[in-house]
């Protein structure tokens, strides 16, 4: 397969799994881009693929016009778009800093949308968008407020883009994974205020990518990785109720 892989958080966790993933499907080059250029290097180090390193913050509109610019220069032909860059914060909606609730919308959303439209000129039939939403986008989630609102959108922007792109040969996959062991917990447990029971049933990048592109390979719309997450995103569609006390429960 010819073409370029552009995967967006592709320093650690999901990111460099997707890339590592992609290693094996021919790819002319693949683009990674994420914050931390030591950390791309280590993942570039692990492919055997070409690679091109863009260390960028996404959360700001200079890191998304920057590799959109990039993108509109050498007009390449994108084979797969990854968003996997984003950011979430514990706390009451209003104890969360405003920098960090900026940067949550502009990293998930805003930029999540800019580089998906301008790269959809660049991509044909046989292409595919992985766009890594969340459970969390199943149900409003006390403490996660503004993460889980956001993940909402991603999933609606997800079934309107499916619609607008039918009949052009452009797969959308939503990739809705519960929680994954990756730096998103370390980071949230370095707060004394988020029980360690809340992470009880984790699953390794490795297993949500994997899923992931067997679900992508096979046609589907949406992959939530393993039985538990599966469970809890049917119990948020058809028993709100039940699980926003299940939530509150494990936060206590």
């Amino acid at each position: 397969m010819a073409g370029i892989a552009i995967v967006t958080g592709a320093s650690s966790g999901m990111g460099a799994e997707f890339c590592r993933s992609l290693d094996w499907e021919g790819l002319e080059c693949i683009w990674l881009v994420a914050r931390r250029a030591d950390r791309l290097d280590e993942t570039a180090f692990s492919l055997e693929s070409p690679s091109r390193i863009i260390p960028l913050d996404l959360s700001t509109h200079e890191g998304v016009d920057a590799l959109l610019a990039m993108v509109e220069e050498e007009k390449p032909d994108i084979r797969y778009l990854v968003n996997c860059a984003g950011l979430g914060r514990f706390g009451k909606t209003w104890e969360v800093s405003a920098e960090d609730t900026r940067s949550m919308v502009g990293l998930n959303v805003s930029a999540l949308v800019d580089i998906t439209r301008g790269c959809i000129p660049y991509m044909r039939s046989g292409a595919s968008i992985i766009e890594v939403c969340s459970a969390s986008a199943y149900m409003p989630l006390a403490e996660l407020n503004v993460y889980s609102a956001s993940k909402a959108f991603v999933k609606a922007f997800c079934d309107g883009l499916r619609q607008e792109l039918d009949g052009t040969g452009i797969a959308v996959l939503e990739v809705s994974p519960g929680w994954v062991g990756t730096e998103f917990i370390s980071l949230s447990q370095a707060s004394d205020a988020v029980p360690e029971k809340v992470f009880k049933h984790t699953v390794t990048p490795e297993r949500v990518v994997e899923d992931a592109m067997r679900d992508l390979h096979r046609g589907r719309k949406r992959s939530v990785c393993g039985p538990y997450n599966r469970l809890q995103v049917f119990m948020c569609r058809h028993m709100p109720s039940v699980a926003s006390r299940v939530w509150r429960k494990s936060l206590r």
